[in-house]
């Protein structure tokens, strides 16, 4: 489709100006994108009207979903590969690279989730904080439900649910967005985080990544008594103010979004759609389709390994496990939900084939998800887009890895403890905020720099 016939060319009342594209300040703050609750603002420019009528689970029609469990299952079978697979009859957007700009980037995507939401963070849902089941503000090194991020978790973080739809205002119920107000800031007094978003088509599991740059004291407060982050970000409306505001995903954003488009937690999940307990965030399943617009040549890999109970609700991703192990979660300790720790032989069977290779455990696969009409596909070692996150890397005992975890680990605490130093001195007036702001941002860096160390 070509960008002069879109529709959200025409939400401009002019030809699109020079594009200004943003670094982020930390690739850390990248790390992971996620979710929340309400409709767009209308083509009148009204704000989005709540609705506590949406479903958390947005999975494929029961038709659908038969018929892909019947496909993995013949996957698993007979060993379908993607060279017996049906060629895409349109595969422009399948084989799509990455625009430099976020308005680009929304161009892109348009044709399979409509336009993206205009973010009201005041309209958002704010993911709560409790010690010991009390109600807690600011930044903490430890809490009831962690970040599990390898940062510490703060307080005023929110998320937001948006229905799909059109530049011209038509709803598009089978498209979600998901807008997610990070909070890691040190201080009261300087606001730090990243805006994210993650528009998802739960028909033909299109979906998209836009990252906020760093710097968002132009659209961003921050509440003093509970950190809770406000304002309102630029929209399309606005073509040169998006792309100051927004990036397309700078990295591959699957690294840690490995099995669906949306990560769980304790700590996403305490956001619920208002009167309602379900999560903002979307639950999908086992058989919901995930492929990134933008990300063709991502590595979108996951292990499957037939009659392992692990893989009965959900895809697992091994490197959002990963990440989460090394901020102390225990998957035995709340996994599955209702009984954890009942699958810890399924689980170990999963990690051998994790650290060994599936080749090397019988029944395990690599598999791709299904997606823009195309099944569940299991891929070998020809697979073109291997990618070098995609690999073990937990620590074993006595190992290099081992003094690696060690130093991350001793990192952190480093910077939990600066972070309370440098709040200290900035209430006192002997650092500045931004001083603080820039000493935390320094250590942010060697601890990315430490996870990442292969």
């Amino acid at each position: 489709m070509s960008l002069k016939s879109t529709p959200l060319l025409r939400v401009f009342s002019a030809g699109l100006p020079r594009y200004f594209l943003f670094a982020a300040m930390l690739t850390s703050s990248n790390l992971i994108y996620a979710q929340r609750a309400e409709e767009n603002a209308d083509e009148k420019g009204k704000s989005p009207t709540q609705s506590v009528k949406t479903s958390s689970r947005n999975s494929l029609p029961l038709s659908v979903k038969t018929q892909a469990k019947k496909t993995l299952a013949k996957a698993r079978e007979s060993k379908i590969t993607a060279k017996d697979t049906p060629a895409d009859t349109n595969t422009t957007d399948r084989n799509s690279r990455m625009p430099k700009t976020a308005i680009g980037y929304a161009h892109m995507c348009e044709p399979q989730l409509g336009v993206p939401p205009r973010i009201v963070l005041d309209e958002a849902v704010e993911i709560p904080l409790f010690s010991s089941g009390k109600r807690i503000y600011g930044n903490f090194s430890n809490c009831d439900s962690p970040a599990l991020i390898g940062k510490s978790t703060v307080s005023g973080s929110v998320l937001q649910r948006y229905e799909g739809r059109t530049a011209d205002g038509t709803k598009l119920p089978h498209v979600v967005w998901i807008a997610f107000g990070r909070n890691s800031s040190s201080s009261p007094a300087s606001i730090v985080g990243s805006v994210q978003m993650i528009g998802y088509n739960k028909d033909s599991g299109a979906t998209a990544f836009f990252e906020s740059c760093d710097n968002l004291d132009p659209w961003v407060t921050m509440d003093k008594a509970t950190w809770r982050m406000r304002g309102t970000m630029p929209w399309i409306d606005d073509p040169q103010e998006f792309n100051r505001a927004f990036l397309p995903a700078p990295m591959q954003c699957v690294q840690c979004h490995q099995s669906d488009p949306f990560i769980t937690n304790s700590f996403i999940t305490a956001a619920k759609i208002p009167g309602t307990e379900k999560p903002v965030i979307p639950i999908l399943d086992a058989e919901s389709p995930y492929y990134v617009l933008g990300g063709s040549q991502w590595d979108m890999r996951t292990i499957d390994i037939k009659d392992n109970a692990c893989f009965d609700c959900h895809r697992v991703g091994m490197k959002t496990i990963e990440l989460f192990t090394r901020s102390g979660w225990d998957v035995n300790e709340h996994m599955p939900p209702n009984d954890p720790g009942s699958l810890s032989d399924a689980y170990e069977q999963l990690l051998a084939a994790w650290k060994q290779g599936p080749s090397q455990i019988t029944g395990a696969n690599w598999i791709i998800p299904p997606g823009h009409g195309k099944p569940t596909t299991i891929v070998g070692s020809d697979y073109p887009y291997q990618a070098t996150f995609n690999r073990n890397q937990f620590p074993s005992s006595d190992s290099v890895e081992q003094r690696q975890a060690s130093s991350l680990e001793n990192l952190k605490q480093h910077y939990f403890k600066s972070s309370k130093d440098f709040q200290k001195q900035v209430s006192k007036g002997t650092m500045t905020a931004g001083e603080a702001d820039r000493e935390l941002s320094k250590l942010l860096k060697q601890i990315l720099s430490a996870t990442e160390t292969k």
